[in-house]
């Protein structure tokens, strides 16, 4: 009997896919070997999962199509989730310097290749784009709100090493924090002003969250008022900056309908 021979399917044929194979290999060893669980550890797989079917649907549509461009999209902003979800990571010591730099340059190439196919599947182009994308570093890293988003996560580690190891309200500032920095990350990557403001939004929201545990724990007495002042700050300058941003946003987007 003759041994069948597998057939490439069209996604397989492709070198971001086999990049996109090592990159999740290295986060799933991330998530794997983390020294605490996290919720960024949660967002990470779940952003990797995502960028890797979209990028199947989207290979399968018609060049120049919207379902093409929307799957392709989303696989995009799925690469930014990963990226941030990485900085929290190492902002809450889940994860080393080396394998943090290796994930986030892996990311970058998925994200240059993507918007290759994009900018090729507009044009009605039959190959991937190999060129080459500058720095592995995301837009969104150089936002002051993301860098202060991520400065909010560093004081929540250290406080939470002061809270008693199986405190419920770990978890929930674990996940408030996470998402603000992700939803900032996310947000930026979006093209049309509406998107970017749901996800900033969302953003504002999860701060705002960060606040009512802090003040709820000084109320139940389980810190002290001093303690959180510097946590506080934090979180009311990112909803400054994100209130902020989203106004501009939509100034913008009443003067240029």
């Amino acid at each position: 009997m003759r041994e069948q021979t597998h057939q490439k399917l069209p996604h397989e044929r492709l070198d971001i896919y086999r990049v996109y194979l090592e990159t999740a290999n290295l986060c799933a060893d991330i998530v794997a070997n983390a020294p605490c669980p996290i919720v960024a550890l949660d967002h990470l797989d779940r952003a990797m999962e995502s960028i890797g079917v979209n990028l199947m649907r989207g290979n399968v549509q018609p060049a120049g199509s919207a379902a093409r461009a929307n799957y392709l999209d989303v696989a995009i902003g799925s690469t930014h989730e990963c990226a941030a979800s990485l900085d929290v990571c190492l902002a809450r010591c889940g994860v080393d310097e080396s394998a943090h730099t290796a994930g986030t340059q892996n990311l970058w190439r998925i994200r240059g290749m993507l918007l290759g196919m994009k900018r090729a599947s507009i044009s009605l182009a039959v190959r991937e784009e190999h060129a080459q994308y500058g720095a592995s570093k995301f837009p969104f890293a150089a936002l002051d709100m993301y860098q202060l988003s991520l400065d909010g996560v560093r004081w929540i580690q250290q406080f939470v090493e002061e809270l008693a190891p199986q405190s419920r309200t770990q978890r929930k500032l674990d996940t408030s924090t996470t998402g603000t920095v992700l939803n900032i990350a996310e947000g930026h990557g979006r093209e049309t002003v509406a998107d970017q403001n749901r996800f900033m939004k969302t953003a504002h929201e999860h701060a705002y969250q960060t606040l009512l545990m802090l003040d709820l724990m000084a109320a139940r007495n389980e810190t002290a008022e001093h303690r959180i002042a510097e946590g506080k700050a934090t979180q009311v300058r990112i909803i400054t900056m994100l209130h902020a941003w989203c106004e501009r946003n939509k100034q913008r987007d009443d003067q240029h309908p």
